[in-house]
């Protein structure tokens, strides 16, 4: 089954200095437990190719299917509950709530779903991603960068959603900490997580099962890592 489906979708963009398309008649499908890493030059359409699966930007024309939903159309509200309940985001800058500690952020998307027993599963949590149970207690100030994304990981997991999108999420990690947390997502995945990954590095890339590389807003090429 595809989790994610894009049939032939643009994007454009209206600046003060002309049009911009981002993404140019790009069609993909991604398979449900599949492991993908997104690639290509900077300006290539890599992140607008995961903010539209991501329900966070629209397409200007084509169709997203996301969990076999048509989500062309669909109001703010409907968007916002696909984004809670289907998919798990992961960043860069790891966008922890810095008033809060490592517990309280990973229990938050579970508090605005309404999730019975949030504190017991944000710990279970807190040790799936490989944190020590005192750390929980911590602000991400405290923390280091690896912990802070280990705690991002366990955030974008506490719905239990389908899908998990991540923008670059090595990209301020030195080299060890960046194999420990792509070896974190390798055996989330493993776990029947579909993963998504925008990446500039080919070892990260390495990780992945599939690979699209974006050129000018376009699908070059997709290549399979073995």
């Amino acid at each position: 089954m595809n989790v994610v489906e894009l049939v032939e979708v643009t994007k454009v963009y209206e600046l003060p200095r002309g049009s911009v398309k981002a993404l140019d008649n790009v069609t993909a499908s991604i398979e449900a437990g599949e492991f993908i890493s997104v690639m290509g030059p900077s300006g290539s359409g890599k992140t607008t190719f995961l903010n539209i699966i991501g329900c966070l930007d629209t397409p200007t024309g084509g169709k997203v299917a996301i969990g076999g939903e048509n989500i062309n159309g669909l109001d703010d509200e409907a968007l916002t509950k696909i984004r809670r309940d289907k998919i798990g985001f992961i960043f860069q800058q790891f966008n922890l709530i810095a008033t809060l500690t490592a517990l309280e952020n990973i229990e938050y998307p579970m508090i605005l779903k309404g999730v019975n027993e949030h504190e017991e599963k944000s710990k279970e949590l807190v040790s799936s991603v490989g944190l020590e149970e005192a750390l929980g207690e911590n602000k991400p100030n405290e923390l280091s960068g690896g912990e802070q994304q280990r705690v991002a990981i366990a955030r974008a997991l506490a719905n239990d959603p389908d899908i998990i999108l991540a923008d670059e999420p090595t990209g301020n990690l030195d080299s060890k900490t960046s194999k420990d947390i792509m070896q974190l997502l390798k055996d989330t995945n493993e776990r029947g997580k579909t993963i998504i990954i925008v990446t500039h590095d080919p070892q990260v890339a390495s990780y992945t099962k599939r690979t699209f590389r974006l050129v000018d807003g376009r699908i070059d090429s997709d290549g399979v890592f073995l």
